[in-house]
């Protein structure tokens, strides 16, 4: 990762875009990556485009500026494109493929795999064009996340 990529991610860790709680999402996605980093994404969706885009979480630094450029990217795009959105495409976005850190890779991923749950969460509950009410949370997740202080 170039000095001047490494910069970026510093900032936007220390000043987080999009850093928030959502009260009025239409969609709430929580992930956990391998290393135990939690993320929860929130999404407004309306007439099938992310309005707003906003996520919360225990995370690295660059998991955190990743979330903070893949909710910036999405908002305004329909939910097909941002399934759609790939690694060379994140990286296109981002501005670095990673190939000088590979390890970082989960670490970049987590935030679009997770949006991409959520987009995907949103559909399975919109498939009959009869909005469902998606949970917020979950028990097992609320008292996991507790215990953790989160």
């Amino acid at each position: 990762m170039s000095e001047e990529r490494y910069k970026k991610f510093v900032e936007l860790f220390k000043n987080p875009i999009n850093r928030r709680e959502m009260k009025d999402s239409s969609v709430i996605e929580v992930g956990r990556n391998t290393c135990g980093d939690t993320l929860t994404i929130y999404l407004k969706i309306k007439d099938g485009k992310i309005e707003d885009a906003s996520y919360e979480g225990a995370f690295c630094a660059f998991s955190n500026a990743s979330a903070s450029q893949v909710t910036e990217f999405v908002r305004g795009m329909g939910i097909d494109e941002v399934l759609a959105i790939d690694k060379p495409k994140l990286f296109e976005l981002i501005g670095d493929d990673l190939s000088d850190n590979p390890h970082r890779l989960s670490c970049i991923l987590f935030p679009l795999n997770t949006v991409k749950k959520a987009c995907e969460k949103y559909l399975d509950h919109t498939a009959d064009n009869k909005p469902k009410p998606i949970p917020k949370s979950c028990a097992h997740c609320d008292s996991h996340n507790a215990e953790l202080g989160l």
